[in-house]
């Protein structure tokens, strides 16, 4: 079991079933440093991978971290254009509001990414991006997202089982335990590693 508040953990967990995944289907999945495919467009993430990746941004190269601020802020600038009272996160957003932002963003990159494609923030990336590409099944056997990317040849019956019943009850614990009053807020990648405010939405 894990301890209430070792998001760091729940991490490490889900990275060694992407890693049993790739050991049983290396054919099949073909994920590598440079593949980009799961890094477009614009995803949201809750406040503790908000932490972990402005944990990362702490320690990142001075001039990595400096082009990352700099291509959320451009990146921001054109959210405002489409939503001008788009917050430090989407508190206060409905799924629907959420999705018609991503929408008319369309496939936008995410601003980690460096120019050979990899992820500039990698050890500190969040639950998302750790579980994107590959099929995810649950130990029933149902498929909680049943495609990977286009690169991703497993099929869901193939795939390695993930106790995702658990791993929600985990991350939901967490979150309470570390933002009590604030554990269902999320934002896009962006915003987390945006320098810049702005305005709230109520």
């Amino acid at each position: 079991m894990l301890p209430v508040d070792d998001y760091r953990g729940l991490l490490a967990k889900v990275d060694e079933w992407y890693r049993s995944v790739k050991e049983r289907h290396p054919a099949q999945v073909p994920c590598a440093k440079g593949c980009r495919d799961c890094c477009i467009g614009l995803f949201d993430v809750s406040l503790a991978d908000r932490d972990l990746l402005r944990e990362g941004m702490a320690a990142a190269d001075p001039t990595v971290r400096q082009d990352i601020e700099d291509r959320a802020a451009q990146l921001m600038r054109k959210l405002r254009e489409l939503s001008p009272d788009l917050g430090d996160t989407l508190d206060g957003w409905s799924t629907e509001d959420v999705d018609d932002l991503c929408d008319a963003a369309g496939d936008v990159e995410c601003p980690v990414l460096g120019r050979e494609g990899e992820c500039r923030l990698y050890a500190h990336r969040p639950l998302t991006c750790r579980m994107s590409g590959v099929p995810v099944v649950d130990l029933s056997g149902k498929p909680v997202f049943p495609e990977g990317c286009a690169k991703c040849t497993l099929k869901p019956a193939d795939a390695p089982r993930l106790d995702c019943d658990r791993l929600s009850r985990q991350e939901r614990k967490i979150l309470k335990a570390r933002y009590p009053h604030r554990s269902g807020v999320t934002l896009f990648i962006t915003q987390a590693v945006s320098a810049e405010e702005g305005p709230s939405r109520r």
